[in-house]
């Protein structure tokens, strides 16, 4: 396990002082939580702890209140969602976001549409980029999707496929444009032990040349790949540390862990 000082003085990606209310009550008070690069970072907590509301905070799906978002030292300003993936950062959903009408191949090339320049103008004045960049991206997908040991699904839809192996397909959309930062929301939802094993060994795997922030409500696989852990109560953090230091503090016991022992 990699050991951290609280608070980290360098993260990749650092959400400061955010805040955030919506239809009157306040989701987020405050929050300030920090993903050091190279790493897997946890963030966890009770339902309605705000969890969530982080990840859209960072995709631009929810404007804060105040407080800011830096990513790589930058700070993030007006965040489209549809920019993300150029920046360099890419999410999952807590359920899977599949176009139905499209293959498991296909659903997969369009994580990494934003770093492919030809469009309606290009293809049709024929850019010489335009076969290079397309023929780059299937090749990109083509190796992510064996990576998640669903190659062999390219060619089928959503529909015809195991819950457990469209969350696969999720992974690898937002794995294709090769993010410096992915958020994975839930990814063990909805699966089994089994698949969860395999889960935790591709997300071990992605580190050190990738960074993870994880939010998860499976405890078990937050303990196993997490290096650093954020625990969110009722929209303010009350601990972080690593695992171990997580598992026996006595916030989080009362606030969450301890309540699922129970």
């Amino acid at each position: 396990m990699v050991k951290y000082v609280l608070p980290l003085t360098h993260p990749l990606l650092h959400v400061v002082d955010v805040s955030v209310t919506l239809s009157g009550l306040k989701i987020l008070d405050n929050v300030s939580i920090g993903i050091p690069e190279g790493a897997v970072t946890g963030l966890i907590g009770p339902n309605g702890a705000g969890k969530t509301t982080v990840f859209n905070v960072i995709s631009g799906f929810v404007q804060a209140d105040s407080g800011q978002v830096r990513f790589d030292g930058t700070r993030l300003k007006h965040i489209k969602t549809h920019h993300l993936t150029s920046m360099g950062i890419s999410r999952t959903l807590q359920g899977v976001g599949l176009f139905p009408s499209l293959t498991a191949l296909d659903n997969v090339l369009l994580g990494g549409s934003a770093q492919v320049k030809s469009g309606i103008v290009a293809d049709s004045l024929a850019m010489p980029w335009t076969d290079v960049e397309q023929r780059r991206l299937r090749e990109r997908a083509y190796a992510v999707m064996e990576e998640m040991s669903i190659l062999d699904v390219a060619d089928r839809f959503p529909s015809e496929l195991p819950y457990p192996v469209q969350k696969r397909v999720a992974m690898a959309r937002a794995l294709v444009s090769d993010p410096k930062v992915l958020l994975l929301d839930e990814p063990a939802g909805g699966i089994g032990a089994g698949d969860m094993a395999d889960l935790a060994r591709i997300i071990k795997s992605w580190v050190p040349n990738r960074t993870v922030l994880l939010v998860e409500h499976h405890m078990e696989l937050v303990m196993d790949v997490c290096d650093l852990i954020w625990v969110l109560d009722a929209g303010t953090v009350i601990a972080s540390g690593s695992p171990e230091q997580v598992r026996t503090d006595p916030a989080v016991l009362a606030a969450y862990l301890g309540e699922e022992e129970d």
